[in-house]
Order: structure tokens, then C-alpha cells, then sequence
């Protein structure tokens, strides 16, 4: 009988423990959240003015990019949660930059710049989410916050016009998939904000699916062609990145 008592003992007492153990676990992770996340981007350049040092600056078409990521979630209450991460993002876009016909050309600088640019940024948001409403197992949430944006490639095509000091003639320099730096610099870092809504498809308690639309707007010029290498300079005036992204993830 002893023995038998001992043991039940022994039995309450781990599974107390475990029980202990699992409620701490579970607290955790109502409290700390992480989510991987995957899918296309619309990118666009925006002149903030049309005119830049004589220079006649516009947009010319958008460019579809990727990204990918991991999100980390602290929840502050059940309709409030600050997040941050780290992700990968392919972006870009094209600009027209061109002197007016007749106008002088500036020593060590171009008649006129047409670039495409394709860019990749390491990325690292921070931003509060907000849950709007929840029915059955689906969140619906809205989205806002910052992101610092760290260049990691500049690629893209160029088409530079330039004219010729002897024969008066213009010059055409066409560069295709090329590095960008020295033709049509990017600076090295990005900020922006962003706005969206997405929604969480509870599975089990613990994971969800989830899907948001992303729209982020930069704040800061992002191209510095200005200290391209001599002879191949323009002035674009501020430039600034678009982005509409669209993410599916996985919430754990």
C-alpha cells in the first residue's frame, strides 16, 4: 500500500509538472508570435517633381518584384501586436530623365538618362497590427508601420545620351542587365511606411494561415545620379519607391 501510495504520488507530482510546464509554454506563445511569408510586389519610381536642374523627370512604367520573409509578433493586448523581422525584397522601377531640346549640357553630365532599375533590399520593419474584427476562426487586421530598407544589388538596363565635343552629334550608350553603380547610383539605404489589411484563418489554436495587401510608400530619395562617374551624370531630382505587395504566410 505504501508503495502504491509513493508512486500515485510520484505520478501527481510529474504531472503537475508537466502541466505547469505546459501552461508556461502556452503563455509564451500567447505572448511571442512568428510567421514566414512569400509573395509578388508592384513596384513603381515617382519623380516628386517633373523638373530637376533643367532636367525633365518622369515616371515610365512599374516593375514586378518578390519578397519573402519572417515576421515576429509581440502582443500587447488581444486586439494589439507590435511586429518586426527581417525579409528579402526585389523592387524598382523606371525613370526618364532629358534636357530640353536646345539646352546647354552641364560639364561631365549626360543630355538625358532613360534606366530601368531592378534593386534587392534586406528589409527590416517595425509597425503595430491591429486585430478590427474576428468571427468564427478568421482575423481580420490592419496594418501600419516602418521599414528600413539595406541595398544588397543594383541591376538594371540604362540608355544614356550624350553628345560629341567635336562632331556636335549625339552619342547613344546602351547598357543591358548591367551593375548600376557609376551609371545610375542607388543609394545604399531606404525608409519608408506602410499601410495594409490582412486576415488569419485560425487552425489549431497556436497556427494560421494568413493573407495581407501591403502598401508601402517611400519617404526618402532613393537614386543619387549626381555622382554617377564623369561623363555619364544626370540630375533626376527626389525620387521615391512605391510598392503594392501581396503575402501569404504561415503563422506558428
Amino acid at each position: 500500500m505504501k508503495k502504491t501510495l509513493t508512486i500515485l504520488i510520484i505520478a501527481f507530482t510529474y504531472a503537475s509538472s508537466l502541466f505547469a510546464q505546459k501552461t508556461k509554454s502556452d503563455e509564451i506563445f500567447d505572448t511571442y508570435r512568428f510567421s514566414l511569408y512569400a509573395g509578388p510586389s508592384f513596384n513603381s519610381m515617382r519623380p516628386t517633381a517633373s523638373v530637376a536642374e533643367n532636367y525633365e523627370v518622369k515616371k515610365n512604367g512599374g516593375q514586378i518584384g518578390f519578397s519573402f520573409g519572417i515576421n515576429a509578433d509581440y502582443h500587447l493586448t488581444e486586439r494589439y501586436t507590435l511586429y518586426t523581422g527581417l525579409g528579402m525584397d526585389w523592387r524598382g522601377g523606371k525613370i526618364n530623365s532629358n534636357l530640353p531640346t536646345g539646352a546647354t549640357i552641364p560639364s561631365k553630365y549626360v543630355k538625358g538618362a532613360n534606366v530601368k532599375y531592378n534593386t534587392q533590399y534586406l528589409t527590416i520593419p517595425i509597425g503595430l497590427k491591429m486585430t478590427a474584427t474576428t468571427f468564427d476562426k478568421i482575423k481580420i487586421q490592419v496594418l501600419t508601420g516602418f521599414d528600413l530598407g539595406i541595398l544588397l544589388a543594383q541591376k538594371g538596363d540604362a540608355t544614356l545620351y550624350t553628345k560629341n565635343t567635336i562632331t556636335g552629334n549625339d552619342t547613344i550608350l546602351n547598357f543591358e542587365k548591367q551593375k548600376l553603380g557609376g551609371l545610375a547610383t542607388v543609394v545604399p539605404i531606404t525608409l519608408g511606411w506602410s499601410l495594409g489589411i490582412g486576415g488569419e484563418y485560425d487552425l489549431n489554436g497556436k497556427n494560421a494561415i494568413m493573407a495581407q495587401l501591403i502598401y508601402r510608400n517611400g519617404f526618402v530619395d532613393i537614386t543619387n545620379p549626381k555622382t554617377n562617374e564623369e561623363g555619364k551624370r544626370f540630375s533626376d531630382g527626389n525620387i521615391r519607391s512605391n510598392t503594392l505587395a501581396i503575402r501569404i504566410g504561415y503563422a506558428f
